[in-house]
């Protein structure tokens, strides 16, 4: 999430700054627009960047879209339901439906089956339809018992960092303090089983969950309970080890591949690969990413309604 600036970057350059790691982050905004609403280009964009003038290339990465939804949400219960990602609820900023890869009748249809009125190829009622990030983009910070679930939540896309990578001058004490005074600095959700440390966060105005349960996958559950908009799909934004950004191995780049002894060589050139620009880590989506796939569909089937 970029900060205050006193430049803004024209839209030509945001263009040009288009990258697969911004594609990422749209489409990840894109899987938290709830069902029955819509939200806009611009709004993406303002997520994103602070600024609606990368409303272009937020319309240029939608359009590239992987996984479109092709028929109504209620006959996708299936088996391959889950990786479907909602770009039909992406919208004008007049409200006009705007333009779908599978033809702008089936988006009509679409948003229709999810309860959203059109008249005249526009969303009718627009405001009250309309779903706003507020600048909200989810970041987390989760204590020393939570390490599966920081991992969990980096995989589905989210900036988390954890209690063992804040710096700790003396003690649980002061790491308590440290881990509340980091998330009220950074806007952070704390997540944490210790009760209290979630009293004490919360005394302090930090916006703070207690979880519960042992298991990430209850875990998980849990952050749906609270009605957070939990993308359930794992997408190639952050390194699952460090929380740094990767970025999509380039072509010629294969020495960095055949450096990690476990990089299947064998794959190298017949599928995509992601490295960490921080600690180097290489990811590719393996049998472990479908693996990941299957414990998260129960999930998605769990899903509260308008989450």
């Amino acid at each position: 999430m970029m900060g205050l600036s006193l430049c803004l970057p024209s839209e030509k350059q945001f263009l040009n700054m288009m990258s697969e790691n911004f594609q990422a982050e749209v489409l990840n905004l894109v899987k938290q627009i709830p069902r029955g609403k819509v939200t806009t280009y611009g709004e993406i964009a303002r997520e994103i960047t602070g600024s609606v003038r990368a409303a272009r290339a937020v319309g240029q990465a939608v359009a590239k879209n992987p996984y479109p939804v092709i028929k109504p949400l209620q006959g996708l219960r299936g088996r391959g339901a889950e990786p479907h990602i909602p770009c039909h609820r992406v919208v004008k900023s007049d409200g006009d439906v705007g333009g779908y890869s599978l033809g702008v009748d089936t988006k009509i249809r679409l948003l229709r089956a999810e309860g959203v009125e059109i008249k005249g190829g526009k969303v009718a009622n627009f405001e009250q339809t309309l779903f706003r990030f507020n600048g909200k983009t989810l970041r987390f910070v989760t204590d020393r018992m939570l390490g599966k679930l920081s991992t969990w939540l980096r995989i589905l896309g989210y900036d988390t960092v954890y209690a063992a990578d804040i710096p700790i001058k003396n003690g649980d004490k002061d790491e308590d303090n440290a881990i509340a005074t980091f998330a009220a600095r950074e806007a952070r959700i704390l997540l944490t089983r210790d009760k209290n440390l979630a009293a004490s966060a919360r005394k302090r105005g930090v916006r703070c969950l207690q979880i519960r349960t042992a298991a990430v996958m209850e875990q998980l559950q849990e952050l749906l309970r609270h009605n957070l908009a939990i993308n359930l799909e794992p997408v190639p934004v952050r390194c699952s080890e460090c929380n740094a950004r990767i970025r999509k191995v380039k072509a010629g780049e294969e020495d960095v591949l055949k450096e990690e002894s476990y990089v299947p060589t064998s794959m190298i050139g017949k599928c995509e690969f992601w490295v960490c620009e921080r600690c180097g880590r290489i990811y590719w989506e393996g049998s472990h990413w479908r693996n990941m796939r299957a414990q998260l569909r129960h999930l998605n089937e769990l899903k509260p309604s308008g989450v």
